[in-house]
């Protein structure tokens, strides 16, 4: 018994001076191997801690990069299209209403493909979805300038803009996610503003090259350039795009995305934040009840989802109605040839980087932030088209319809930014694309809708654009939601009830 207590003694000893042995070294909290925290992650860093960490670098250069290749094809398609309209009638005998409605088979090709290409992101990451649209584009892009009639150029033109449809929305919430809050409007907003508006000047630009030594058929020539960026995008995509953290951390796949932010850190020049080991609080989407699209429509993102699609609605009808009329306008009203309306378009595409860099600014002021930008830029939109109607020469006609080209686009840059930050990650792709949808619904009858109005009277249009541009401005004084300096939200469940709402028109709970 005598030796049995004195082992028992000796034992208690050696785990009395483990105990304080281990008492005695430091821990350290973030450490995952630390006896009881294997679970514990409510002390590593966050995603936007390793973002900020990491600031902006030559990884989302390298990003940036090959999205704008994506968003300035954007910019040339929808620029191109407008343009075409003399030597398309030509080639097949089109009347106005005929061009009109071949022009809205793009814009038709556009809404199919927003709203598969959110959906796809959200299910199969934003990388494949980028893709998928730019092996789509590039294909359907070829055969358009190798349509041997209207019905083969429609069909390809169709599934063209289907390919066009997503590269925005995608490209701008991927590079949304792999940015830090604090530069994250700026970066984004020089995406889809500038490299849009840069996309839609190479169009003029090349427009007018290739209508000098193109010949007859130059037009061919020119859908063969504004396919270049796709083709360049493509394999830089497939070999050297990374997946969205965002992305990978709701689907439960945090190894994956600890390797990226350490990739992140290296390529930026820090070191990585605890390894690239990153807390995540939530539990997958899979093992939630599965991944639920109709949320987007709760009480949570309800008036989020209605205040988006209005702004969309209004600008992609006054912008692209205004792009499709403009040079219908030059030509029929002022006996412009289709090399000078390429030079005219291309002074406002010009003027919409100006307004785009502007909105960079106001957006990130306190007290006035993404709403009140948004609310500004509406305003101006309004007071440029009522003043359209009023212009005494082709001087003032030029100024004011490329203000307001210019500043409509300001609005429609900013709330692909604003949408990207108000809707959750899980939700992100499927929001954006459904509520950007209706935008790209009245972006498609806007030609038609256009095309009757001016042979009514051709200040009609400008009316309507200034109605629209009125409704955006009170569509944004009501909602209430603000974004700036906010972390990205990841879950739905992170959102406040009847969010956006004035407090004196909410239900009760």
């Amino acid at each position: 018994m005598g030796a049995m207590e004195q082992e028992r003694e000796e034992e208690r000893e050696q785990m009395l001076g483990k105990d304080a042995a281990r008492k005695t070294q430091p821990v350290d909290p973030w450490d995952r191997s630390t006896p009881g925290r294997e679970n514990n992650t409510e002390k590593l860093p966050s995603l936007e801690d390793h973002l900020a960490h990491a600031e902006l670098g030559w990884y989302q250069g390298k990003i940036f990069l090959m999205a704008s290749l994506l968003v300035a094809a954007d910019g040339m398609e929808m620029t191109v299209i407008s343009l075409l309209r003399k030597p398309l009638s030509k080639e097949w005998g089109l009347n106005d209403n005929e061009f009109s409605a071949l022009g809205s088979t793009v814009f038709a090709g556009l809404l199919i493909g927003n709203l598969m290409g959110g959906f796809l992101a959200d299910m199969y990451g934003r990388k494949h979805c980028m893709i998928g649209v730019s092996l789509l584009f590039c294909i359907f892009g070829v055969l358009s300038a190798l349509a041997s009639n209207v019905w083969i150029f429609a069909v390809a033109r169709f599934f063209t803009g289907m390919g066009v449809g997503s590269m925005v929305p995608v490209s701008d919430s991927h590079l949304l996610e792999w940015s830090p809050s604090a530069s994250r409007a700026k970066i984004a907003m020089t995406l889809t503003g500038v490299a849009f508006a840069f996309g839609a000047a190479f169009a003029c630009v090349a427009g007018i090259w290739v209508h000098d030594i193109g010949g007859e058929e130059w037009w061919r020539w020119m859908l063969l350039v504004c396919i270049l960026p796709g083709l360049v995008s493509l394999p830089l995509c497939y070999f050297f795009l990374p997946e969205s953290p965002h992305f990978l951390m709701v689907h439960g796949r945090v190894e994956e995305t600890e390797v990226l932010l350490r990739q992140l850190a290296e390529c930026n020049g820090k070191p990585p934040l605890r390894d690239g080991r990153v807390a995540h609080f939530h539990s997958p989407v899979e093992s939630c009840g599965g991944w639920k699209p109709l949320e987007i429509f709760g009480r949570e993102l309800r008036a989020t989802s209605i205040y988006c699609t209005v702004v969309w609605c209004v600008c992609g009808f006054t912008y692209y109605g205004h792009i499709f009329v403009y040079p219908v306008l030059l030509e029929d009203i002022y006996n412009m040839q289709v090399k000078e309306a390429y030079s005219t378009v291309l002074i406002s595409t010009l003027v919409e980087i100006s307004a785009v860099v502007g909105c960079m600014v106001l957006m990130d002021i306190e007290g006035i932030g993404r709403r009140g930008a948004m609310a500004l830029g509406f305003l101006f939109a309004w007071l440029a088209a009522s003043l359209i109607p009023l212009s005494q020469n082709l001087t003032q006609f030029i100024a004011l319809n490329s203000a307001l080209r210019g500043i409509i686009e300001g609005p429609f840059t900013m709330i692909y930014i604003f949408a990207g930050e108000l809707f959750p990650t899980t939700h992100r792709g499927t929001a954006v694309a459904f509520c950007n949808s209706f935008g790209r619904i009245a972006a498609m009858v806007s030609p038609m809708v256009c095309m009757e109005l001016y042979h009514i009277h051709y200040w009609y249009p400008f009316f309507l654009f200034g109605t629209l541009s009125f409704g955006g401005l009170l569509s944004s004084a009501f909602f209430t939601r603000e974004t700036l300096n906010e972390p990205l939200i990841m879950y739905t469940d992170e959102v406040e009830r009847d969010a956006g709402v004035p407090r004196c028109l909410r239900p009760p709970p």
